[in-house]
């Protein structure tokens, strides 16, 4: 349906669209619709935060050239500013898992020619605390519209994919990855040092910091290992550590000095989701992973690329058997990037986002 029939829509069809959007169903409106020009279409990109924020750079942002160069410009708008006209001028709205209120979402879904709703996270829940029941039940309603409303829907990871098939959905699959020409390998100071490494936001640091007790035991046992954070701000303890404050340009070298990439995760409803970039940089850099490995993240990290950790005991004899045998660090170096190229890689994720763009005969 295009854009002036949906103008002239009559006010019986509007209500009765309403009323199905409302329950969840699937319209006609709302089969996938192929975008068929010669001209530049326009992705109209609604996004929570700024540009820099991690979810954005590394699901849409990132794309911008490579799908400027395959014909389609993308429009940035955060999800306050957005309105159904401005949806409605557009070929294609990429949702990066916004929930706008119920109201104003059924009118964005309404106005929308193609809409693409795209989620890397366990969005229906959060971290830590659980919902109110009141909250809990209003992200699901949101949630719902959204997924039931949307002509593709992008999920990071199979564990998120099922929540989507739970409403009846089957998403599209569109991993995390990287520009693999920037995150590469480098050569590394043979200084006979080891360096372990994490990095993070400020609001994660309670992850690694848990970790004092683990790592303080590691540098006495192994006066060669050395311990570096990139984030916005030091970690609260009393180890010996580099801390690099977080600079955008930082963050590639940093990776690639380390020689064992740290990734704590505690479990709960919305870690089990998460697909972590950090574990993709790390692989990608040829830097072996010492982690917790649960939920999506199993999808990441493998045992040919990484050294699971169940319990905090668990992390002793992982790092130092990685400490002591540079050989062991460079085989799962090389299959971390291996691994990386062949699932990960933006060139080869690129083409799934262009067809959930585009639609059929795009």
């Amino acid at each position: 349906m295009g854009k002036h029939s949906r103008v002239f829509m009559s006010l019986k069809t509007r209500l009765g669209l309403r009323r199905r959007l409302a329950s969840g169903e699937r319209t006609a409106c709302h089969t996938p619709r192929p975008l068929v020009s010669r001209k530049p279409l326009k992705a109209l990109v609604i996004i929570s935060r700024d540009l820099d924020k991690g979810s954005t750079r590394y699901r849409i942002v990132q794309y911008a050239g490579w799908l400027r160069a395959r014909n389609f410009e993308l429009e940035f708008v955060h999800r306050r500013d957005v309105t159904a006209r401005r949806v409605a001028d557009c070929d294609v709205v990429f949702n990066q898992k916004c929930l706008p209120g119920t109201f104003p979402s059924r009118r964005l879904l309404q106005a929308a020619r193609r809409v693409v709703f795209d989620f890397d996270d366990a969005i229906f829940t959060r971290p830590g605390t659980p919902f109110s029941w009141w909250t809990q039940w209003r992200v699901n309603r949101r949630f719902r519209l959204w997924v039931r409303g949307a002509d593709v829907v992008t999920a990071a990871n199979q564990v998120l994919a099922d929540a989507a098939r739970r409403l009846k959905v089957e998403p599209v699959v569109l991993p995390m990855a990287l520009d693999p020409a920037v995150w590469k390998p480098a050569p590394r100071r043979d200084d006979g040092t080891v360096r372990i490494g994490w990095a993070g936001a400020p609001a994660n640091l309670p992850q690694i910091e848990r970790l004092e007790p683990v790592l303080a035991a590691v540098l006495q046992q192994h006066p060669s290992a050395r311990l570096a954070i990139l984030s916005g701000r030091a970690p609260r303890w009393s180890l010996p550590c580099e801390h690099h404050p977080y600079q955008p340009e930082r963050e590639t070298p940093f990776v690639q000095s380390l020689d064992i990439g740290l990734l704590p995760l505690v479990e709960d409803a919305f870690t089990r989701g998460k697909s972590p970039i950090k574990s993709l940089q790390y692989l990608a850099c040829g830097v072996p992973v010492v982690g917790n490995v649960f939920g999506a993240t199993r999808e990441i990290l493998q045992p040919s690329h990484c050294l699971p950790v169940a319990t905090d005991a668990d992390w002793i004899p992982a790092l130092a058997s990685l400490i002591r045998s540079s050989d062991q660090r460079a085989a799962l170096s090389n299959a971390g990037r291996h691994f990386v190229l062949a699932h990960h890689d933006m060139n080869r994720v690129g083409e799934t986002l262009l067809a959930a763009l585009a639609g059929p005969g795009g």
